[in-house]
């Protein structure tokens, strides 16, 4: 993983974290989502898509088999259309997202090495 795709996953999660966060606290977030239309719940699941997605195409990742807590998230944010139950699902998914950030932060960084080309081909050239 590089700082780039480091920083891209932490950022999306982090805001994850926020919104499963508010949405879980019983009547605040209850509210909220339903003032606005259940639209959170699709923000949700299509930030959970992006990382899934994003996980799933980069090559230099180490962290891969983590796609199914996005997966558990995407179907969560369909399921939390139910009052009750999207509370629960909502405090689920927060802790997962913190598990998820855990081994994010924890995953090794990919670093280039930039002379690789330079010492293949002296290598070549001394045989």
């Amino acid at each position: 993983m590089t700082r780039g795709s480091r920083a891209f996953l932490v950022i999306i999660s982090l805001i994850l974290i926020i919104s499963e966060c508010i949405y879980g606290v019983p009547f605040l977030g209850g509210s909220f989502i339903l003032s606005t239309g259940w639209q959170p719940l699709l923000i949700n699941a299509f930030l959970y898509l992006v990382m899934a997605v994003y996980l799933l195409i980069d090559r230099q990742n180490t962290i891969r088999p983590m796609v199914i807590i996005l997966f558990i998230g995407i179907i969560g944010s369909f399921l939390a259309i139910v009052p009750f139950l999207g509370m629960i699902i909502h405090w689920v998914l927060f802790f997962l997202m913190l598990f998820f950030m855990l081994v994010l932060l924890s995953a090794p960084l990919y670093v280039p090495n930039k002379h690789a080309k330079v010492i293949y081909t002296e290598h070549r050239r001394r045989k």
